[in-house]
């Protein structure tokens, strides 16, 4: 078996999904479902190509008809030559059922295992791991922060928790034993079963697939995994089948710096260069048995962009008696602008082009010690409570003048003992247990000893860019004072929120501009 699922593009959208597999088993053809169901869930017009009979595949109820044409007997060349294709081309390139279904049914060896992939139901499950999702943004910001209770500030944070969380959902997927329970609990998956979340995880690699390849959303958004193994490892047959695109098995016993300067190099390119060396040298060697890297990366311009000419110096209280000179973008427009209760502090919503991403400040009071309180109130059920009042529209602030920094933020972050303060010290120890991934004969122990996190974003007057990668290895009223004005001139949070999958992609604080 070599592959379960490939991506060709051809030209562009609309959306035309080709099953060129001749004698393809009928039961295996539901898993396209997960494919079409993406393709609709974001309007995206689809036309499913297939050369075998048609009256075998049975849509899912759940996939629009109207949405769908099938098209019978065309081989690739003559789908270029007969249709009038103005989109993209996606041949999904199937492969056999493996014989080892267990990453599918878990428990219930008797459960059909492609009708379990092709039910509808893991929506539910994709909106549970999506909260949770936001949950662990906001404890690990809180985790980070911590440092900067009884100490001075003297730096930027910015992290993607969103990369962070998918590597270590990967990690959970090949767990067991305590270091499976350790990251159930941390991850928050506990109301799911192993099976679902790896359907769900699945589920949100062809969401991606599809919109990273669909034109006109305004924005850039790249997310990728991958599982590195030594070549020498035995692997579970049934996640080689479902992460195929995932799981890579390389040459890390003979050449292991060759492999790591790959690895970097598949991390740089997906993050259009912005991280590069995310694993550094000696951090891989001979004895290395496997890695697990992620990597993102966001460009978008604002819906309402500043322009360059009002960018103008100004001070910025990192607190009342330390001042440094900053460059402020200015505009003034209709933004969503409101006072939080909960975090007593000022939130303003700045959108990117397409709707989808948006950028949130959070303004604490003018305070030398604002921003420690309102990441003391900050909690996942303070956050949810943020989001959902963002999204209700109902803040809209007609003529708003935003003034903010302009800046940039890099930096690197190693989440071991991060990630411990959070229940989850197994994953990197001497006890952790990883056998899910491997083999029934395979007697190698997989073990991951650190967490590298490399980031970056730069906003301008144009927009933001931000890119991050992950490897295992007093205030008295809630009303602004100026309802008509925004002025992040002291220390603030900031998030790059994704509206489509209502998830945390980029957190970070700016709280210490570099010297002039």
């Amino acid at each position: 078996m070599h592959l379960f699922y490939k991506f060709i593009i051809l030209s562009k959208p609309p959306i035309h999904i080709i099953n060129k597999t001749l004698n393809f088993q009928i039961k295996m053809r539901k898993y396209l479902l997960l494919l079409f169901m993406v393709a609709s869930a974001i309007s995206v017009p689809t036309t499913i190509l297939q050369d075998t009979s048609s009256e075998e595949l049975l849509l899912d109820t759940t996939t629009p008809s109207d949405e769908i044409s099938l098209v019978e007997d065309l081989t690739e060349e003559s789908i270029i030559e007969e249709l009038p294709i103005q989109g993209d081309v996606i041949a999904v390139v199937p492969d056999i059922v493996p014989d080892d279904h267990s990453c599918f049914t878990g428990d219930h060896a008797d459960q059909d295992t492609l009708q379990f992939i092709a039910d509808s139901n893991s929506g539910i499950s994709q909106s549970v791991i999506h909260m949770a999702e936001r949950d662990f943004s906001v404890n690990l910001i809180k985790g980070i922060f911590k440092k900067f209770e009884n100490e001075k500030i003297t730096e930027n944070i910015f992290l993607s928790p969103s990369s962070i969380y998918k590597t270590l959902m990967l990690a959970y997927i090949g767990a067991n034993g305590k270091t499976k329970e350790e990251l159930q609990v941390g991850l928050g998956l506990q109301s799911l079963t192993k099976p679902e979340i790896l359907k769900a995880f699945m589920m949100d690699l062809a969401y991606q697939a599809v919109r990273e390849k669909t034109p006109g959303l305004g924005y850039e958004f790249k997310d990728a995994s991958r599982l590195y193994f030594d070549q020498t490892i035995q692997l579970n047959d049934c996640l080689k089948f479902a992460l195929n695109t995932q799981m890579t098995s390389v040459d890390f016993k003979e050449e292991p710096e060759k492999t790591r300067l790959s690895m970097n190099k598949w991390v740089e390119s997906i993050t259009s260069g912005r991280i590069k060396d995310l694993i550094p040298s000696g951090y891989i060697d001979t004895s290395t048995k496997a890695s697990i890297v992620n990597a993102a990366y966001f460009k978008g311009d604002w819906m309402s962009q500043f322009k360059k000419s009002d960018t103008k110096a100004g001070n910025f209280y990192i607190t009342r008696d330390e001042i440094r000179i900053v460059k402020f973008m200015s505009q003034q427009g209709s933004f969503n602008y409101y006072a939080s209760q909960e975090l007593q502090a000022h939130v303003l919503e700045l959108p990117y082009e397409g709707e989808h991403v948006s950028m949130l400040i959070i303004l604490p009071p003018w305070l030398d010690d604002g921003l420690q309180q309102t990441v003391k109130r900050m909690t996942p059920e303070t956050m949810q409570g943020v989001l959902a009042e963002i999204n209700s529209g109902f803040y809209k602030s007609e003529k708003l003048d935003v003034k903010i920094p302009k800046f940039s933020v890099s930096g690197s972050l190693e989440l071991s003992n991060e990630l411990d303060k959070l229940g989850m010290g197994s994953v990197f120890s001497a006890d952790g247990n990883f056998t899910g991934f491997l083999g029934p004969d395979e007697t190698a122990e997989v073990k991951f000893k650190k967490a590298i996190h490399k980031s970056f974003i730069e906003v301008n007057e144009e927009g933001s860019e931000a890119a991050a990668a992950t490897a295992l290895l007093s205030f008295r009223s809630a009303r602004p004072l100026f309802e008509t004005e925004f002025r992040a001139d002291h220390p603030f949070l900031f998030l790059i929120y994704d509206k489509q999958t209502n998830t945390i992609l980029f957190f970070g604080v700016y709280q210490y501009p570099p010297s002039p």
